[in-house]
């Protein structure tokens, strides 16, 4: 008796490990089971619609096709189609097949069946049931499989006649199975989803996860949008992705411009594979980096320890936040880790000057992980989006919009908890409508008053002052319109907004009641965003300064790199890349202080001493002929 009740109390242990196999297997599915979360929701896959080649073998890009991602090779792969089939249309020609990462095929082109057997998901329970495995689950569909022999992100693509028409997938599946039998979720995305819900009057109900470039995940609940054949895609910039114009970028406009950037999953993306960003935090605050006057560039600093987005708010017109057309100024601007320079150009909403003795107030915010869903020919949307942050942050996200290029388009840039960015009927055709969110953010980054001040009268009175980038080098002319006691100017360069250097000298006139021209040349520009600047000295040694003047130089190449990067104190760089002759390598601390200025030939090793603290440093290096900017990281 003992015995027999030993063998029962066994077997009821093993009943739950039972179960909890058969409970995973009933969960094995990717792919219609999150399109369409009931019976009865639409979201057919589309392969084809209005010239939009999704996942074609033929012509592909990488930002058209269906991957899965397979993080060992003990793991499978199970898959399953049903394609609407149509009366008159040789449908055997709609085939698939399967690459790996390098590109080549590892899964021969097959026919998609178009009757029960391998490979054919009959109906909606078992698209959701997913692949039937060892006869499990009893009302799954018997799928394809494969096996890799490498890992990394695969993809899958179809192929159909596109004279024929369009081409939709009723249900499919894509599964990741590990060696022990347990699902592997979020496997499975694409850059540019291709959807379908067969009329205009069908809403979509799906939830899908992006994952942003910094590693913010966040999920979208379409709510029961009514766009019927559409595209969803989302990148960090929005419809446009013009330098400098972040503002002009994110608002909505004609036509379609979805610019696929981010991974967008079915589920929350597999951690292991697609592990989360880490939270930032502020080094120092958003302040101004010297006093700003009247007509000059006012210059904001700020230190975080990585990369993101500062929306700035110049309130001029003296009601609190920001106002769509008043003179009110929105700035975005991208930011680096470390300390970085956001500049005003001091003008208004109307692009007028700011008038000086005037108390202006900024308000700024920071974030990362930010997200676009520039979605195109949404039709109606009357519900708003619902979207929750995942990972690393959590809770739901504030959305926001510009729609001001449309005549009765809406406009929320201080962000929307609720249900948010919903539009009348027919509103959003053939229209990239835009709604933002972000993954992480100060909603106060910081908040402050200040006054444009009027500059004392100058001994010298500038008329005209321009830094142009002209082939190889910066061309500086400058034009006064009367001299009082002028030495000379010094031209100044900067790296950073904030710490200048004389470059040379040029001598005033002295005393003048006419127009003076002088030019400068800079042969020696130094990549990217330099600063530059005019100081004027009497004969009695008063000094004043010019406005400031910023030069981009992103056309000069080169090979030079910097390793290890970053480097421990008592470690050794190379500067690699570096020919015969000798070069001038100055290291400046990220607030501007020079550090150490050694000559070096070739690829020297340079040590990282005790002269150096941890944090980040500008590399510049320099020769007859050339200079470069580096940004190293000390630790």
């Amino acid at each position: 008796m003992e015995h027999y009740l030993h063998i029962v109390f066994r077997r009821i242990k093993l009943l739950p490990i039972f179960i909890i196999i058969l409970f995973n297997y009933n969960l094995f599915a990717e792919g219609t089971k999150e399109l369409m979360p009931t019976s009865g929701s639409f979201g057919n896959l589309e392969i084809y619609d209005m010239k939009r080649p999704f996942a074609a073998y033929y012509n592909t890009d990488p930002y058209n096709r269906l991957y899965f991602h397979i993080s060992s090779t003990s793991e499978t792969v199970y898959f399953g189609f049903r394609h609407i089939v149509k009366t008159g249309i040789n449908n055997s020609k709609t085939r698939f097949r399967i690459k790996n990462p390098a590109g080549t095929i590892v899964y021969a082109s097959t026919s998609i069946p178009t009757s029960a057997g391998k490979g054919y998901i009959e109906n909606y329970t078992q698209a959701v049931a997913g692949p039937k495995i060892s006869g499990v689950p009893a009302n799954g569909y018997s799928p394809f499989s494969y096996t890799p022999t490498t890992t990394g992100d695969f993809y899958i693509e179809f192929n159909t006649d596109t004279t024929q028409g369009t081409y939709h997938l009723d249900y499919f599946d894509l599964t990741v199975v590990s060696s022990s039998g347990a699902k592997l979720p979020g496997r499975l995305w694409s850059y540019n989803w291709d959807i379908s819900t067969r009329s205009f009057d069908n809403g979509f109900d799906a939830k899908m996860y992006v994952l942003s470039d910094d590693g913010y995940v966040t999920e979208v609940n379409f709510n029961g949008i009514l766009a019927y054949g559409f595209t969803i895609a989302c990148n960090n910039t929005g419809p446009g992705n013009t330098p400098g114009g972040n503002n002009e970028n994110r608002k909505s406009v004609a036509g379609n411009h979805t610019r696929p950037q981010y991974k967008i999953f079915l589920n929350n993306p597999d951690e292991n594979a697609y592990p989360s960003g880490e939270l930032p935090f502020i080094v120092d605050n958003l302040m101004l980096a010297d006093t700003p006057f009247y007509k000059e560039p006012v210059i904001f600093t700020v230190n975080i320890n990585q990369p993101g987005i500062v929306q700035l708010i110049i309130d001029i017109d003296g009601n609190p936040g920001y106002q769509p057309g008043t003179e009110d100024v929105v700035i975005v601007e991208n930011v680096n880790a470390g300390l970085d320079t956001i500049i005003w150009d001091e003008k208004d909403g109307f692009g007028n000057y700011v008038l000086g003795n005037v108390t202006v107030t900024a308000t700024s915010s920071f974030a990362c992980g930010t997200t676009h869903l520039p979605l195109y020919d949404p039709e109606t949307h009357e519900n708003g989006y619902i979207v929750t942050r995942i990972r690393p942050s959590t809770g739901q996200c504030q959305l926001y919009w510009d729609d001001s290029n449309f005549e009765g388009g809406t406009v929320n840039i201080d962000g929307s908890l609720s249900t948010g960015h919903s539009w009348a009927y027919f509103f959003g055709d053939v229209r990239t409508m835009n709604t933002w969110w972000l993954g992480y953010e100060l909603a106060i980054l910081n908040s402050f008053d200040f006054m444009l001040r009027n500059r004392d009268v100058l001994p010298v009175e500038f008329i005209k002052f321009n830094a142009t980038y002209n082939e190889n080098r910066v061309d500086v002319s400058w034009e006064t319109a009367s001299e009082t006691n002028n030495d000379y100017f010094s031209v100044e360069k900067s790296v950073d907004g904030l710490s200048f250097i004389s470059i040379g000298n040029v001598d005033g006139a002295g005393n003048s009641n006419m127009p003076e021209t002088y030019q400068y040349a800079d042969n020696n520009p130094l990549q990217g965003v330099s600063y530059y600047r005019i100081k004027q000295t009497d004969f009695n040694g008063d000094f004043a300064y010019s406005p400031i003047r910023v030069v981009n130089v992103t056309n000069k190449t080169n090979n030079i790199s910097i390793a290890p990067n970053p480097v421990l104190r008592g470690e050794s760089i190379q500067i690699k890349g570096l020919n015969s002759l000798e070069y001038t390598v100055s290291f400046y601390h990220i607030s501007g202080k020079k550090v150490e200025e050694i000559i070096v030939k070739g690829e020297d090793f340079i040590p990282i001493d005790n002269l150096f603290y941890s944090g980040f440093y500008y590399v510049v290096v320099s020769s007859l002929d050339e200079t470069f900017k580096y940004k190293l990281l000390v630790q």
